[in-house]
C-alpha cells in the first residue's frame, strides 16, 4: 500500500499541502505528530474544522487528484476517519434529540390512511 498518504490526508484536514514525511502506509499517530510539529495542533485542526463548518464551507477538504495519487478512495476515506477519531474530530457538534410536537392536520391525515388491504 503505497502512495502520498499523509500529504492526501494532511490536505483534508488543513486545506494546504504540507510537506510531511510519507512512510508509505496511513499511521494517524504518526501523521498528528507530523501536522503538530508543522504547525497544526489537535487544537488548530479542530478550530479551522469549526471555522470551515461555520462558515458552510466542505470539511475535510477535498484532496486534488495530484495529491492522492496512489491512495485509493475507500482506503483514504478509512484513513481520514481513522484520522479523525485520533483527533477525536469525527463529529463537529453534538446536538441534543429534537424536542416532541404536535402533528400538523397533514401528518395526521397520512397516519389515518391505510391501504385498502390493511381495512377491517
Amino acid at each position: 500500500m503505497s502512495g502520498r498518504w499523509h500529504t492526501a490526508l494532511a490536505c483534508a484536514l488543513t486545506g494546504e499541502a504540507l510537506p510531511l514525511p510519507e512512510p508509505g502506509a496511513p499511521d494517524p499517530a504518526a501523521l498528528v505528530a507530523d501536522l503538530a510539529a508543522a504547525g497544526w495542533t489537535r487544537e488548530r485542526i479542530a478550530e479551522h474544522a469549526r471555522a470551515e463548518a461555520a462558515a458552510e464551507r466542505a470539511w475535510p477538504h477535498p484532496v486534488p487528484a495530484g495529491q492522492r495519487e496512489g491512495c485509493g478512495a475507500a482506503q483514504l476515506a478509512a484513513a481520514l476517519t481513522r484520522v479523525r477519531q485520533e483527533l477525536d474530530l469525527v463529529t463537529l457538534e453534538t446536538r441534543p434529540p429534537s424536542a416532541r410536537r404536535r402533528l400538523t392536520a397533514d401528518e395526521l391525515r397520512l397516519l389515518r390512511e391505510v391501504p385498502p388491504h390493511h381495512v377491517g
